[in-house]
This record gives C-alpha cells, sequence and structure tokens, in this order.
C-alpha cells in the first residue's frame, strides 16, 4: 500500500514593531534611550500570538530577550518567565494595576506599589514591562498575566 501526502505551505504575515522609549517616556530610566524590536507571529488557528523581541540601552551589553504570547479572543498577554518587579509612582502603577495578574506571586495590600520590570545591571535603570506591552501593542491590553 502506498500513501501519497501532499505538502501544502502558506505564507503568514508577521508584523514587525521596532523604535525607541525615551527617558521621558519612561519613569525607570532618567538619561538613557530603550530600543526595542518585537515579531509578532500568528498561530495557525489566528486566535493566539507569539510575540518575540528584545529591548536595552544598548546592542551589546544592556539587552533583554522576552517572549509574550498573546490571546486574541480574550485581549490578554501571558509572559511565563518569573520577573522582578519594581517600586514606582502612584500615576504609573494605576495605569496599569487593573489589568495586571499574577500566576504565582500574590500581591499583598501592604507591599508598595509595584509593577514588573526589565532592569538592566550596568546602567541599574530599566523599564515597566507592562509601558513596553503598551507601546508594542499600541493599546493597553484587557489582562496582563505575569
Amino acid at each position: 500500500m502506498e500513501l501519497f501526502l501532499e505538502n501544502t505551505s502558506t505564507n503568514i504575515e508577521i508584523k514587525v514593531v521596532r523604535g525607541t522609549i525615551t527617558p521621558e517616556e519612561n519613569e525607570l530610566s532618567d538619561e538613557y534611550n530603550l530600543f526595542y524590536w518585537a515579531n509578532f507571529i500568528p498561530h495557525f488557528n489566528n486566535k493566539k500570538i507569539l510575540i518575540i523581541g528584545e529591548c536595552g540601552f544598548d546592542t551589546e551589553c544592556e539587552k533583554t530577550q522576552f517572549e509574550f504570547d498573546y490571546d486574541i479572543e480574550s485581549d490578554t498577554i501571558k509572559m511565563d518567565n518569573q520577573c522582578r518587579k519594581c517600586i514606582c509612582s502612584e500615576e504609573l502603577f494605576n495605569l496599569y494595576s487593573k489589568q495586571i495578574r499574577y500566576s504565582s506571586y500574590k500581591h499583598k495590600n501592604s507591599e508598595p506599589q509595584v509593577l514588573p520590570w526589565f532592569r538592566f545591571p550596568r546602567t541599574k535603570d530599566g523599564i515597566a514591562i507592562p509601558l513596553l506591552i503598551e507601546i508594542i501593542m499600541g493599546k493597553i491590553p484587557r489582562r496582563m498575566v505575569f
């Protein structure tokens, strides 16, 4: 018995976003521009998107790679990696606090206003991950799970 499989291929469009976040836009860095790029790769069912990218203050040392899963139907970003949290202004915290959920970290009311962030060792500056997500997505998702 012979079995013939037909090979098919489909081209998919990958959205690429790149840019720079100035210190004026980023309260967690007072003197460095932060570069970023992100690729939006749709899953085969077009209901989920894998977002992979990189951000940092320079292209050699002060950078990190990131990966988010985005569920289109629920408008939810999920980041599986454990991330650091930083104290931020009340204004920045209030901008994202209603959308943020922690899958393995229980936020206590007695704790200060903290947001997940990427911190870079040489400069000791960083970026709040929800701000990076908003800039990359062009909007604040309904939910961000860390």
